[in-house]
């Protein structure tokens, strides 16, 4: 089966400008957006965009009638919200849908997924994949999986790897040789392309791939070379940091999701999955993880 129409449900944040840009410039591909009825996101020129009413079944089987496939990139948190997509996809005879994965932990049935999850507090996208099989199974549609390892580029900026960029300090996880898989916004885009591109080796899998394979030490290094500088070092315990980030979850911080998962990527012992040991589409990023790092440091570097 031959994928044509493509329906891409958050084209303008982080992930969804360039997934947005890159399935654009496919000339095989055709893509229109889908948006809520009050949504102010503003598209490059000529982008193709409908509006439906999320809370709506009719709604949105009328918005995904005529379109192959449907790409999701709405947030983690929100994750969730994808199963009343995932019906209405079914019922407007959608063949393919790929919901919000991304990430490093690829969903599955494995009981190590549902702890990830439970731990983290974020069960949307397990809970989606476990409905997506199901119908999958059934003959009902068809899915496909892309995880990427943590955004890199938009990790550098935020801390997510451990670096203050404004401070020139640096966070290390326990010994920091936990080796994780990385991915720049840029490739992430060009590997879902590919996936459309290639429907059949995409069918009902999981896609894994990375730009870089890093570890803490390994990128620091690579950071005080572009500054030439060093920077200031700080050790700290990953269980430490999990538990302090479970209990600030358990007292509502609805942002400490976010830490524990930070924290079981750089498990030492890899207990999820964070080195991929399979790279699933045939091409490598094209940017050096230097100029890369160079780039998110151009505002702090004097």
């Amino acid at each position: 089966m031959a994928i044509k129409n493509i329906l891409l449900i958050g084209g303008s944040g982080n992930l969804g400008a360039p997934v947005l840009a890159a399935i654009t410039a496919e000339p095989s591909l055709n893509v229109t957006v889908l948006t809520r009825e009050d949504s102010k996101s503003t598209f490059p020129p000529g982008t193709v965009v409908k509006k439906a009413d999320y809370n709506s079944h009719e709604s949105l089987v009328a918005a995904f009638k005529g379109h192959d496939t449907i790409v999701s990139n709405i947030a983690t948190q929100a994750a969730i919200e994808q199963l009343k997509f995932v019906e209405a996809a079914v019922e407007a005879g959608v063949t393919r849908f790929y919901p919000t994965e991304y990430g490093s932990i690829a969903s599955s049935d494995g009981d190590i997924v549902k702890e990830f999850w439970d731990r983290v507090g974020f069960h949307g996208k397990h809970e989606v994949y476990l409905r997506l099989k199901e119908l999958a199974d059934a003959g009902k549609i068809e899915y496909t999986l892309i995880t990427s390892g943590p955004f890199f580029d938009w990790g550098l900026q935020f801390g997510f790897v451990g670096l203050n960029l404004k401070e020139k300090k640096a966070t290390i996880f326990g010994s920091g040789n936990q080796v994780i898989a990385v991915s720049n916004l840029s490739h992430i885009a060009n590997a879902v392309v590919w996936t459309l591109t290639h429907p059949e080796e995409s069918k009902n899998k999981t896609i894994r791939f990375w730009s870089y394979k890093i570890t803490q030490p390994s990128l620091l290094a690579v950071v005080e070379k572009v500054t030439g500088t060093k920077w200031e070092v700080e050790n700290i315990s990953v269980d430490d940091y999990i538990k302090t980030a479970e209990e600030a979850k358990k007292a509502g911080n609805p942002y400490a999701g976010y830490q524990v998962l930070q924290g079981l990527i750089f498990d030492e012992q890899d207990k999820y999955g964070s080195n991929y040991k399979v790279n699933d589409i045939p091409f490598e990023d094209d940017r050096k993880l230097e100029d890369v790092v160079a780039e998110a440091l151009k505002p702090f570097v004097n």
